[in-house]
């Protein structure tokens, strides 16, 4: 049996710094391998042929891309979250990856040049998908109802290396502009988003939050506000009567955000 990162990391160990460089290389390179599983050089190059195809597959590319448009419109607003979630919906993400999805979405907010270059390496790869890739980017981008110069200069960039010529730019244009237009009087009144920053602040959870941090967090105001806690922190008479408001509060709270996030 050959430990390939075991032999790889004793090799640069021992030239970076000796028998103790060698030997630390052997036992982080020996880490990887079992994490890895890896017995032979040609598992060690299908690994890394998987690690570069998960990092340029569409999803990843295409959350990554979501959370940086909704940046680029000032502010990540419920509006850009439900859209990501429909994508999760339209693309059917099981459960691991919508966690993964929301991820990079969130990653994506802070992107740099880097995503640009990776947006090249996929289109590259994938140039069939390039045209449904720049599309869903319109899509979120339009979505205020108007292109913000920061979006706009992100959808040049990106066409330009995925090859999406002005043509086509100019189409997924118009068409993703007037469906806005013609949901325009179909919106939730701003009050509901309002009422979702409410549950958000009861809760002390960020609307992006993941499903389990929303119920953990459900579950500590609960405990903070239940009667005998109030009890054992020697709460009075005024806060002993309105606990059971508070409670139906959170529960209330907690049935908004789970409703607005979809999950059980």
């Amino acid at each position: 049996m050959l430990w390939p990162v075991t032999v790889l990391g004793t090799v640069v160990g021992s030239l970076a710094g000796g028998v103790p460089g060698a030997l630390l290389g052997a036992v982080l390179g020996h880490a990887l391998d079992r994490h890895w599983r890896l017995r032979r050089w040609s598992d060690l190059s299908s690994k890394l042929g998987e690690l570069r195809g998960r990092s340029t597959r569409f999803e990843h590319v295409l959350f990554l891309c979501m959370g940086r448009l909704a940046r680029a419109n000032g502010r990540v607003t419920p509006a850009h979250l439900q859209l990501a979630r429909d994508l999760m919906h339209q693309y059917r993400l099981d459960e691991s990856a919508r966690l993964a999805a929301m991820h990079d979405f969130n990653a994506g907010k802070n992107a740099g040049p880097e995503l640009t270059r990776l947006v090249r390496t996929f289109c590259r790869r994938e140039p069939g998908r390039a045209a449904e890739l720049l599309d869903c980017c319109w899509r979120m981008a339009l979505l205020p109802g108007q292109l913000s110069a920061d979006a706009r200069v992100l959808l040049d960039a990106w066409s330009s290396k995925a090859g999406v010529g002005n043509a086509e730019q100019q189409r997924m244009h118009q068409k993703h502009q007037q469906h806005q237009r013609q949901r325009s009087p179909a919106r939730p009144p701003v009050a509901s988003h309002d009422r979702l920053h409410q549950a958000a602040a009861l809760l002390k959870v960020e609307l992006d939050d993941s499903p389990e941090q929303i119920k953990r967090a459900y579950r500590r105001q609960l405990s903070k506000h239940h009667p005998d806690k109030l009890i054992a922190r020697g709460a009075g008479e005024s806060q002993l009567s309105g606990a059971g408001e508070q409670i139906h509060r959170i529960q209330e709270a907690y049935e908004t955000l789970r409703r607005y996030r979809g999950f059980r």
